[in-house]
């Protein structure tokens, strides 16, 4: 599988396991459900705004495709990274993790659909998708 296919399936695991989190929250209340999903989109806009802007990849060339060109709608910025930004991303990021967990106790199938999902998605983030992406200034780039 090439570089941009993993990128894309990557995105789509970490997808469903926000997916199988609603689905737990679902069972107990839908409107909760339907809450935490316009939280994660507005949380994965700012993933989008904070770190995506600044890759030199937004647009056509990056690996997970819809990030980028999401990002080359909004205003270019340069430079490396702030610790700001690096830690808006994290603190988004462990929400979309994180709140969804309560529910997910109660519905173990549920649960380990979810971090199956995260999991294997973050592993090809990292193994397969970090090692050849071009954006020199990210601090998840392996160092050469």
């Amino acid at each position: 599988m090439n570089s941009v296919a993993v990128g894309v399936f990557s995105l789509t695991l970490l997808t469903g396991a926000v997916m199988a989190g609603a689905a737990a929250i679902g069972l107990a209340d839908p409107l909760y459900a339907l809450a935490y999903l316009a939280v994660a989109a507005l949380l994965v806009g700012t993933v989008i705004a904070a770190f995506c802007t600044k890759c030199p990849l937004k647009g056509k060339g990056c690996l997970h495709i819809l990030p980028g060109r999401l990002a080359a709608l909004l205003p270019a910025r340069q430079g490396k990274y702030t610790a700001v930004e690096i830690a808006a991303v994290l603190v988004a990021l462990l929400l979309i993790a994180a709140v969804p967990q309560y529910w997910l106790l109660s519905q173990v199938p549920l649960l380990a659909l979810f971090w199956l999902l995260a999991g294997t998605g973050v592993f090809l983030i990292n193994r397969r998708v970090c090692p050849v992406c071009g954006n020199r200034c990210c601090p998840l780039r392996p160092k050469e």
